[in-house]
């Protein structure tokens, strides 16, 4: 063969092979930028998750009560043990109480804030309500509450102070005071609501003097707030008095009524002192265990003698006007 054939041979050979080589390099290159993220691959489909944003809870918005009443741990109110036959509209939140007295011969004072979306006539109105319903269940409309200056003392209340106790039957008396009744936006209603306890005294364990149902007296003459006797013997008694039920007792022109109290010696004798003072009585002879109380009335002198020994049984010695 010629040279120049052979020659032209070995040069195609070598264009072949460099176009081969370059064809497979684009080949290559090729494939590489269709792998990429931003390019499509020919003839393979390439699938990429999609991550979705997780859903934002939404807290449940509290009631307005709730909220107005968050730094006194509100809850729903359910009932009052304390305080049996008390009904509240539907909704109030009531929180918990604080506590004041409970010393010796004192009220037990519990003091609790409530809310409740309506008006102030569902609390306090003359019908219907919450006052009327807890009247309805038995509850004495006396209007008195223990003054929060000795926490033993009954004082009357007064203006927008609605006040009831229990009978005083089986069980010392039990005060409930409805107070600062407050409008709020949104047709809430805030209000005070107070509960005075005493715990049960323990009287002397003898059936002649202490038997039968416990009867328990708020004043020498009965449990009204108001009298319908000689004013004299309208003086309130010590916090939890018994009456007795012994009837016998006394001496020639004089009787001797006994009663069991809440308290102490000190405690009971204070408590006489002031209120036979304060309902007119002059005193006189006073010691540890009493003190002799005068008082005169359409010209006749009315004595009576404390005499507190123990307040589990203790006695007033009425003598005979003169």
């Amino acid at each position: 063969m010629a040279p120049f054939f052979r020659s032209h041979r070995i040069i195609r050979g070598i264009v072949s092979g460099l176009a081969l080589t370059l064809a497979l390099n684009l080949a290559i290159f090729g494939l590489a930028g269709c792998s990429g993220s931003g390019g499509a691959s020919s003839g393979t489909l390439s699938a990429t998750a999609t991550s979705q944003p997780s859903p934002t809870a939404t807290a449940t918005p509290q009631p307005p009560c709730a909220v107005m009443l968050s730094g006194g741990s509100p809850s729903l109110f359910t009932n009052l043990s304390s305080v049996p036959g008390l009904s509240l509209p539907s909704g109030t939140y009531i929180t918990t109480p604080a506590s004041s007295g409970g010393g010796a011969g004192q009220y037990h004072i519990q003091s609790y804030t409530l809310c409740f979306q309506g008006t102030e006539s569902q609390i306090a109105g003359s019908s219907g309500s919450t006052l009327a319903h807890l009247a309805q269940s038995g509850w004495a409309p006396n209007n008195l509450f223990p003054d929060p200056s000795s926490v033993s003392y009954l004082d009357y209340c007064s203006n927008s102070h609605n006040c009831l106790n229990t009978s005083g039957s089986g069980a010392p008396f039990t005060f409930v005071g409805f107070d600062d009744y407050v409008n709020h936006p949104g047709n809430a209603v805030t209000f005070q609501l107070q509960v005075a306890t005493i715990a049960t005294p323990t009287c002397l364990s003898d059936p002649q003097y202490y038997s039968g149902t416990p009867r328990y007296t708020l004043y020498y003459d009965g449990s009204s707030a108001s009298s319908s006797g000689p004013a004299r013997n309208h003086f309130q008694m010590p916090p939890a008095t018994r009456v007795s039920t012994f009837q016998g007792g006394g001496t020639a022109g004089s009787t001797y009524v006994y009663f069991c109290s809440a308290g102490t010696q000190a405690s009971v004798v204070g408590f006489l002192t002031q209120a036979m003072s304060n309902d007119g009585w002059t005193l006189s002879a006073a010691s540890a265990s009493g003190f002799t109380a005068t008082t005169s009335d359409n010209g006749l002198t009315y004595t009576i003698a404390v005499v507190v020994q123990n307040p589990n049984n203790y006695y007033l010695r009425v003598f005979v006007p003169m």
